[in-house]
C-alpha cells in the first residue's frame, strides 16, 4: 500500500494571521525550528510564508519586519489532498521548485508536508526494505 501524505505530513500546523508581521513569522519559525508557516483567516488557508521569503526581503531590516505577511505572502500556494501518495506529493513539489506543500481537506488547513517529511519518509522505506 502506498504511504500517503496523511502518512508524513505535520498534522494541524501553526499558523499566522493576515495581520501578523514578517517578524511574527520570523520569530515564530526561529522559535520552532521550522521553515514555512501558512497564513490562515480561521482555518481557511490564504496563503504561505517561509524563511526563504524572510531571506529575500531582508530580515534585519525594521521595515520589512513590520510588515504584515497579507503584503508579502505567497497567495495560492500549492496544496494537497491527505489521501494524495507521498510520490505524487513529491513531484509536485520536484515540478514547482516548492519545499512545502499545506494539505487541505475543502480549503481548511489539515496538516503540512515538506520536502524534510518526503526524505525521512523515504530513508524509512529504504531502511524498512520497501
Amino acid at each position: 500500500m502506498p504511504i500517503t501524505v496523511s502518512d508524513v505530513m505535520t498534522p494541524d500546523p501553526m499558523t499566522l494571521a493576515l495581520t501578523a508581521t514578517v517578524g511574527d513569522a520570523y520569530a515564530l519559525m526561529k522559535e520552532h525550528g521550522f521553515r514555512h508557516v501558512p497564513i490562515a483567516e480561521g482555518d481557511l488557508l490564504m496563503g504561505v510564508f517561509s524563511l526563504t521569503d524572510v531571506g529575500h526581503l531582508g530580515a534585519r531590516v525594521p521595515e520589512i519586519l513590520q510588515m504584515p505577511l497579507h503584503e508579502v505572502m505567497t497567495k495560492n500556494p500549492v496544496t494537497v489532498k491527505p489521501e494524495e501518495s507521498v510520490s505524487a506529493a513529491a513531484a509536485t513539489m520536484a515540478s514547482r521548485k516548492i519545499n512545502c506543500l499545506i494539505v487541505c481537506v475543502d480549503n481548511k488547513i489539515t496538516g503540512i508536508v515538506t520536502t524534510y517529511d518526503l526524505l525521512d519518509a523515504l530513508a524509512r522505506r529504504v531502511r524498512d526494505g520497501g
